[in-house]
């Protein structure tokens, strides 16, 4: 094979022309697809990491939603068992009725400062009572069905000496009242941040 030989020289120039267009082919049409094509997969790749991290938000959010409708339900209960407010005249007044019922006289109610724990504040009252002891059991039940927590504390409790006795057939039967009793009533309400927070957020 001679390169003065016209067909050698035109197959070289050929493949010299095929060589430059594959390159230029290259270098300026693939090559850019290429790095399209790479920056479109990080692209890709970037998109289905905040897919998946918006699914996983979307979740919690959900679950956060429920626990947090959960909550508000559980809230409602405590609401109805903790009044907004210490309310002295009508918690007296339901022990002066509860009184009435089981055969006791109450003499004395001191209302005792109020102390506020987390949440919640709790409000004492010192009680003293003639009754019996079933009229003290029957006096604590009444006060355990109130609609608000009621706890009972510090309990003492002295016998008494009849002040009478009645004779009827078949024995003799003491009247009066048998013990004093003194003791602390505990109610409870909402704390005044918690009142203000509700305020806020009405």
């Amino acid at each position: 094979m001679s390169l003065k030989d016209t067909k050698v020289q035109i197959l070289i120039l050929a493949v010299l022309v095929l060589s430059v267009g594959l390159y230029f082919w290259y270098t300026s049409i693939y090559r850019p697809i290429l790095v399209q094509k790479k920056e479109k997969m990080e692209e890709l790749q970037r998109l289905q990491v905040s897919l998946e991290t918006a699914k996983e938000r979307a979740a919690r959010r959900i679950s956060l939603q429920q626990e947090y409708e959960q909550l508000k339900e559980q809230w409602k209960v405590v609401e109805t068992l903790l009044p907004k407010e210490r309310n002295m005249s009508d918690f007296i007044q339901n022990l002066h009725r509860i009184k009435g019922k089981v055969d006791a006289t109450v003499e004395r109610v001191s209302p005792m400062p109020s102390t506020t724990v987390d949440f919640y504040t709790e409000n004492p009252y010192e009680v003293e009572m003639l009754t019996s002891y079933h009229g003290l059991g029957r006096f604590f039940s009444h006060v355990a069905n109130l609609p608000i927590i009621v706890d009972v504390s510090d309990l003492d409790i002295i016998a008494l000496p009849p002040e009478r006795e009645s004779e009827e057939e078949g024995g003799t039967e003491i009247v009066g009242p048998s013990i004093s009793s003194r003791f602390i009533l505990t109610t409870y309400s909402l704390s005044r941040q918690v009142n203000a927070g509700q305020e806020e957020d009405r």
